[in-house]
């Protein structure tokens, strides 16, 4: 039994893996689907190959020459500067895609939107350490029983942390609204 769990679990996480599903390769749709993994700045030989892999699972071969058609239109939406800022947003990698004519202005935005993602992580990460530090004072505080002193002691030194990191908290945060009013100028002038 725990052995039949574990190869559905695998066959799971396989399937999650796949670059389309069986029911895509299947259905053979691969103007759509190029088209999907232009607009993600997907590398087209390693996308290729991954398809390539998954299909063969259901004995169906992507149409290349289809795909190729979609993966242009796809591209052609994802190395604008719209697309770079949306890519870097999310925190995506960029993949040298783009052809050298368009990559200068998909930087440029790119760059931007990884600067939001940065002052974003930044903020969720200090909000994190204030919070578990916060719970870690509160743990020592309504404990009982012997070395009171050492614990009040590590709540003060948490204390004197927490006061850094809400300082840190608000530079970040400040940081994050300016890259966000870079990012309203940077649309609006698109």
């Amino acid at each position: 039994m725990w052995r039949m769990f574990v190869a559905l679990a695998a066959l799971g996480l396989l399937g999650s893996c796949a670059s389309v599903s069986q029911e895509e390769c299947l259905a053979g749709n691969w103007a759509a689907i190029g088209e999907r993994d232009g607009r993600q700045g997907q590398v087209p030989a390693t996308i290729l190959a991954r398809h390539d892999s998954a299909c063969a699972r259901v004995d169906v071969t992507p149409d290349r020459s289809q795909w190729q058609q979609g993966y242009e239109r796809g591209l052609a939406q994802y190395c604008t500067p719209s697309g770079g800022l949306e890519a870097g947003r999310a925190g995506r990698p960029y993949r040298n895609v783009c052809p050298a004519s368009a990559e200068p202005r998909f930087l440029d935005g790119f760059e931007l939107g990884r600067a939001g993602h940065r002052a974003e992580e930044r903020v969720r990460s200090t909000e994190r350490e204030i919070s578990q530090l916060q719970a870690r004072r509160r743990s020592l505080l309504a404990e009982d029983g012997e070395d009171a002193d050492a614990r009040r002691r590590e709540a003060g030194l948490i204390q004197s942390e927490l006061g850094m990191l809400r300082l840190e908290l608000l530079a970040a945060r400040n940081e994050l609204a300016r890259v966000e009013r870079e990012i309203r100028r940077f649309r609006a002038g698109l």
